[in-house]
């Protein structure tokens, strides 16, 4: 997913939330989050409204274009199941209809083009026809599981490396040794980068190498332990 589309899918989130916290709690403040969250969403959507706009041949009246988009959000918030697609994905299809039923309501379906072409169409429609079953990424939960699996990854080494660092704090003599405390912490952030490495990178010298196998061993033998 791209950072546009992952930061897309943040804000929906974020918005779903405000909303409901709203419902909970009613009043100026919660309204304004939820007012706050739509505002985000609209603006990092926005370059995408402007493409399906240009597509839809409505650049000439923008303006009630982007309102009409505005309502398709709201709506696709609304309606919305994480379960079935990225928001990112989703929210095309109530945009397309609201343009679609605005350029029918303005120019009678003038464009070419398919036969559903200038026929105003909404997302309950879609649905009747079976066409949500579109909006089903098939590749949605093996990227969720994978995510997943690398947070808890990330997490658990966090976790090993923060041990082995205590432990080094704690060790006979620590506290007279010359090492700082940057020192310490220099050391287990490259620790942190090698135990878990992505991909390969620079070549470390002689004296990292050096820490970083006494560091893999000690952590291996206590986790073994544990």
């Amino acid at each position: 997913m791209s950072a546009k589309s992952e930061a897309i899918e943040a804000a929906a989130e974020a918005l779903i939330a405000a909303r409901a916290e709203m419902e909970a709690t009613p009043g100026s403040r919660t309204r304004a989050g939820v007012d706050r969250a739509f505002a985000r969403l609209m603006a990092l959507a926005a370059p995408r409204i402007r493409y399906f706009i240009r597509a839809h041949g409505l650049s000439d009246v923008a303006e009630d274009a982007e309102q009409a988009c505005a309502i398709a959000l709201h709506c696709a918030i609304g309606r919305y199941d994480p379960r079935r697609a990225r928001f990112a994905t989703y929210m095309a299809w109530p945009i397309r209809a609201e343009l679609q039923a605005l350029r029918q309501r303005l120019r009678g379906g003038q464009r070419g083009g398919s036969a559903r072409a200038g026929v105003p169409f909404s997302l309950d429609a879609l649905a009747g026809e079976g066409a949500d079953g579109w909006l089903a990424d098939p590749q949605a939960e093996a990227a969720t599981e994978r995510a997943a699996a690398d947070r808890l990854a990330d997490a658990a080494a966090d976790r090993l490396v923060a041990a082995w660092s205590a432990r080094r704090r704690l060790a006979p003599g620590a506290r007279g040794s010359h090492r700082t405390d940057a020192h310490l912490a220099a050391e287990e952030a490259l620790v942190r980068r090698h135990l878990l490495p992505v991909e390969a990178g620079p070549r470390l010298c002689e004296s990292d190498r050096h820490i970083v196998r006494r560091a893999l061993a000690d952590i291996a033998r206590h986790a073994a332990a544990g």
